[in-house]
């Protein structure tokens, strides 16, 4: 499959919308409920970066990921490995860095498997200095549902 049938097939089940926005009804508690990604394990190859992202998830079945960069410091070249590959995701790069991972068999990547990586993504750095990598992240649970999630920066020297 291709990486815009992959993307269409993605939407379908997930809303495209990254900017968290915390409604006058949200309180901070409902923050528990986000997904917190962050990157681990930081290893040069090649020119480029491999990174564990690592997911702390409690509640919720993960049934797609997309991940895109931030900015121009940073591109995402692939992704692979971590539990979206033990549980039987593809993976799909797409033009200017946008990552899909999904199973279209519908497997899923159970909820509370926080000490391994949900991930690994090569990224390629185009500046020489020090510069955080941020993500913009979509993850979707089962049957399509948007699940909130926060990526920390990480800083790349």
């Amino acid at each position: 499959m291709g990486f815009k049938k992959a993307l269409l097939f993605f939407s379908l089940f997930v809303c495209i919308e990254s900017d968290i926005k915390l409604s006058k009804t949200n309180s901070l508690d409902s923050l528990d409920r986000f997904i917190q990604l962050s990157g681990n394990n930081v290893r040069s190859i090649n020119d480029n970066y491999l990174i564990d992202i690592y997911a702390g998830n409690k509640f919720d079945n993960i049934a797609g990921l997309q991940f895109e960069t931030i900015g121009k410091d940073f591109s995402l070249v692939r992704a692979s490995g971590g539990l979206a590959e033990a549980s039987g995701f593809n993976f799909y790069p797409g033009s200017g860095g946008v990552i899909l991972a999904f199973s279209l068999e519908g497997k899923i990547i159970s909820a509370n498997t926080v000490n391994k990586p949900l991930i690994t993504l090569e990224v390629k750095k185009h500046t020489k200095k020090s510069a955080d990598l941020k993500l913009k992240t979509i993850i979707a649970g089962e049957k399509g549902v948007k699940l909130e999630s926060i990526f920390s920066p990480l800083n790349l020297k």
